[in-house]
């Protein structure tokens, strides 16, 4: 009989080091926590065999600790200039609120794949230039200049790139798999704006093409497939707990926790706070964004 595959988890000196770390950018830029994390990563990938899998967002690109709802009212701003410039009178806030509801029609609305819905980017911007303009030929623009803005928050992770290369000098494989709104083409201009060398990585997915996440556990499969392996193959690395730790390990890959710093957490949080109290003087109501979670 096999034995349950056991969740419990209990952090261990890596992942103390990284809650802990007040800079994690720095902390990741460290020689000394680059060769613990080298040698950590030597240990899981222990078969000329296997694949290096990895979250993209905070963990090979490291965002900067904006919250979301401070992310989307700059894209609002962007996209009310977009749209003056196409002579629409949009103000920031109006196409802040655009974006928000158009978030909330692609997940809410798309049809359901193995009980998981997902988002897209594409979907999110269509809804967004109906409202503002009433057709979506805006929808393309707002893409473009959201993309741009999220390349300026994002930094290269400097030990995980490191480690990477060297692990396709060896002949090793490598997926990154994002849980994300945004699809392929979309992560992989983000992806090498940020320096990401793409011709070290096997496979790029994204659940806005695939309508399954981490988070479900139902993209898993889908990546075995694409490269031929077997669960018994993977380490994946991410810093999300249900997405990158626990869901992986029930599929029986091997997984890395790499956490957000408690100081991430709580800069993203007061940032939040902010942007949220200015919107609801603003707006009159509070809008439904979540607070970031740790």
């Amino acid at each position: 009989m096999t034995a349950p595959v056991t969740t419990l988890h209990r952090f261990d000196a890596l992942e103390d080091r990284l809650t802990g770390a007040p800079n994690r950018l720095a902390l990741y830029a460290d020689a000394g926590f680059a060769a613990k994390l080298t040698d950590r990563l030597d240990r899981l990938l222990n078969r000329p065999d296997m694949v290096l899998s990895l979250d993209v967002f905070d963990t090979l690109l490291l965002r900067d600790n904006s919250a979301e709802v401070s992310r989307f009212v700059e894209f609002g701003a962007a996209m009310a200039g977009i749209a003056r410039t196409a002579g629409f009178d949009v103000d920031p806030d109006t196409a802040f609120l655009a974006r928000h509801r158009g978030t909330r029609a692609s997940y809410r609305t798309t049809l359901r794949v193995k009980g998981c819905r997902e988002g897209s980017l594409h979907e999110i911007h269509r809804v967004a230039s109906r409202l503002l303009v009433g057709d979506d030929s805006q929808a393309a623009a707002f893409i473009t200049a959201e993309l741009a803005a999220e390349q300026r928050r994002l930094t290269l992770n400097p030990a995980l790139a490191s480690y990477v290369a060297e692990f396709k000098s060896r002949g090793g494989r490598v997926a990154l798999v994002s849980d994300m709104y945004m699809h392929r083409d979309q992560i992989l201009s983000l992806l090498t704006g940020a320096g990401v060398e793409m011709d070290q990585v096997d496979l790029l997915i994204s659940s806005a093409d695939t309508k399954v996440s981490k988070g479900s556990g139902g993209i898993f499969p889908l990546v075995e497939e694409a490269l031929g392996a077997v669960p018994e193959q993977f380490v994946h690395l991410g810093d999300s707990f249900r997405g990158d730790v626990r869901q992986p390990r029930l599929r029986g890959w091997a997984a890395q926790f790499l956490p957000l710093s408690r100081a991430d957490v709580e800069a993203r949080q007061a940032d939040h706070k902010k942007t949220m109290a200015e919107l609801s003087s603003r707006l009159g109501f509070t809008p439904e964004i979540a607070m970031p979670k740790g």
